[in-house]
């Protein structure tokens, strides 16, 4: 597995974006954000490949548009194939 830099990005519509420099392994199915503890989590559509756990904890004003985010552009750009990018589900876990 290739090193992954991975950034939080914001969109005009309200949704965030989760950038990266390459291709994910396996599409994300979802990203879990943990309120409690401000940290987010890739959770892959592959049983056999593990959930990511992206290993940040937020500051409070990325937490604050993650909360009232809705979906996560997650996106990608290797600069060598075409640039990938699809929405997926953006679950909260904990209260506010």
């Amino acid at each position: 597995m290739l090193e992954q830099n991975i950034q939080l990005g914001y969109l005009e519509n309200g949704n965030i974006a989760l950038l990266s420099d390459n291709a994910f392994e396996h599409e994300v199915k979802r990203v879990e954000y943990y309120r409690d503890q401000k940290l987010l989590m890739l959770v892959y559509n592959n049983p056999e490949n593990s959930d990511d756990l992206l290993h940040y904890e937020l500051d409070e004003e990325a937490a604050h548009k993650v909360d009232v985010a809705r979906n996560v552009l997650i996106y990608s750009d290797d600069g060598r194939t075409e640039p990938k990018g699809y929405y997926a589900y953006l679950i909260k876990v904990g209260t506010l």
